[in-house]
């Protein structure tokens, strides 16, 4: 017994996956960070602790009105076939590789287009404007605004003003709850 198929309807697809084809969106701002031929390392939830590694093969010429970001593709080997298509994957690119001073990201605090931290000078909180950079893992990069060494406050930033007076962590009390009994 069979079955009678109309002509043009398709009984099978025939897919080669020894090469994944991986399409993801950058915001318009990072474009001029990228290139064709760059590295890209991409992690799976069905393989956490597998990195996979591949290359930028192409970035579309527009960018998307709507989400102002632009779609690049990237080609990943896949000889062993653990990647299949439709999976989701958490892409990381490979830019210009600097040393650049960073501060938490709950280190930075907006206000309109400027960005600022708070400084210690003297246990008082100085409020700075930055240049930031790039942001990952949680870090914010600073291009401008403080040097290496500088201490910058990391948490409480919300509460604080230009001028506030700042009990660093580890510091005692001065409400006398530490005095020794005699």
């Amino acid at each position: 017994a069979g079955a009678i198929i109309p002509a043009g309807t398709a009984i099978a697809t025939v897919s080669d996956i020894s090469r994944i084809k991986l399409d993801f969106t950058i915001p318009e701002t990072q474009l001029s960070m990228i290139r064709q031929g760059m590295p890209i390392k991409a992690v799976s939830a069905a393989w956490p602790d597998r990195p996979f590694n591949g290359t930028i093969a192409t970035i579309d010429p527009v960018i998307d009105p709507a989400t102002r970001a632009i779609r690049v593709r990237a080609i990943l080997p896949n000889g062993d076939k653990a990647l299949k298509p439709g999976m989701l994957l958490t892409v990381s690119v490979f830019a210009r590789e600097r040393e650049s001073l960073a501060v938490p990201e709950l280190a930075v605090v907006g206000d309109g287009e400027d960005r600022f931290v708070f400084v210690l000078e003297d246990r008082t909180a100085k409020r700075v404007k930055v240049d930031t950079g790039m942001r990952q893992n949680g870090q914010v990069e600073i291009l401008g605004g403080v040097k290496a060494g500088q201490k910058v406050v990391t948490e409480g930033v919300v509460k604080l003003t230009d001028g506030t007076k700042v009990r660093l962590a580890g510091d005692k009390a001065k409400d006398g709850a530490s005095r020794a009994a005699g």
